[in-house]
């Protein structure tokens, strides 16, 4: 039994080694072209978990397994730092320097219809929990009503604000000078643009919402089958796998157009907002060439972003130009308000 046992581990051990190696491949192929790698990356938070516990087990054997995993996970650093931070010092922040936060608010109503009174309760409260972590000078808020973000600017003195109708919304103490979008066609997801005024510089900010799995309730639900030889559930993954995989190619297409976008910037850069894809994912590696993550920059602990049906996922960020200086990056793993964290960084010119 115990032989059993031991070559059922030695098998699974080479299984999670293969599939970290697939997991590794993600960020270098475009989904359009084969969309089922790309579960790889998204798993890959698990599948580090299991490597540091595989890793764990085999050392206390003084089995050269450990050794499998620790190469592993040594040659794939760079996307482990993807998920884990490990700036332990603080950063001297100056004076000059000035906060930016990102945060998708989609699941602030939890699907209710809020009147006047509730909505406006709800702002105050919103408001108070960013007072309380250090109101942003420039806050990226995705899936949020144009109600909603009217009350915020007005309790918080955000002077300038920018908004095309869905949901993503820029605002600034700041002025700003010039904004837009990237058009996405026919979908609900959308990505702005703002030149903001500080001092004698302007910075390009870009607030991203990129295409939805749309599968969380779905997901949930799946999650809480007990009976998962039914035909039904089985049914049911089956059409969350098919969404994710076409969203996961819209993904690719709509970052494809903000790099060619961003690339014509002739301004500082800074990239907010809610990718959908983790830092094992082409989405992210396309975004990030060039840039700098925040995360990686002056993080601490797991970058965990979203607080829903499937734990583990960083799928928020900040990320800038080369030229700023990044001094904290903090993610506040609170969900009273959404179902995502919000990400706090300080950075600087």
């Amino acid at each position: 039994m115990r032989q059993i046992l031991k070559h059922t581990i030695r098998i699974f051990s080479v299984a999670v080694v293969l599939l970290t190696l697939l997991a590794y491949l993600c960020p270098l192929i475009n989904p359009t072209t084969f969309r089922w790698l790309a579960f790889f990356g998204t798993a890959f938070p698990w599948l580090l978990l299991f490597n540091v516990l595989l890793l764990a087990v085999w050392t206390w054997r003084l089995n050269r397994f450990a050794l499998y995993h620790l190469g592993v996970i040594a040659f794939g650093w760079q996307y482990v730092t993807g998920f884990v931070g490990f700036e332990v010092g603080k950063k001297e922040v100056p004076s000059t320097a000035y906060t930016v936060a990102t945060h998708n608010l989609g699941g602030l109503y939890r699907g209710k219809r809020f009147n006047t009174k509730e909505r406006e309760s709800v702002a105050d409260a919103y408001a108070a929990f960013l007072q309380e972590n250090g109101v942003p000078d420039i806050l990226c808020t995705q899936e949020t009503s144009g109600k909603f973000y009217r009350l915020v600017a007005q309790k918080l003195g955000y002077e300038h604000t920018f908004n095309l109708k869905k949901g993503t919304v820029i605002l600034s103490k700041y002025p700003m000078e010039a904004g837009g979008d990237i058009p996405f066609g026919k979908t609900a997801n959308s990505s702005i643009w703002v030149d903001v005024r500080i001092g004698k510089h302007l910075l390009r900010v870009y607030n991203l919402h990129l295409q939805s799995n749309s599968v969380t309730q779905t997901t949930e639900k799946v999650i809480d089958e007990h009976e998962l030889d039914e035909g039904e559930t089985w049914n049911t993954i089956g059409k969350v796998l098919g969404k994710v995989g076409n969203a996961t190619s819209l993904r690719a297409e709509q970052a494809g157009l903000l790099r060619a976008h961003i690339e014509k910037c002739p301004h500082a850069v800074l990239i907010c907002g809610d990718f959908n894809d983790t830092p094992n994912s082409y989405v992210y590696a396309t975004l990030s060439n060039g840039m700098k993550d925040t995360f990686k920059e002056a993080g601490l602990g797991l970058g965990t972003t979203f607080g829903g049906a499937l734990p583990l996922l960083r799928i928020d960020y900040v990320l800038t130009d080369p030229s700023l200086a990044c001094y904290s990056c903090r993610t506040i793993h609170d969900s009273a308000f959404s179902d995502h964290f919000p990400v706090f960084v300080q950075i600087g010119f």
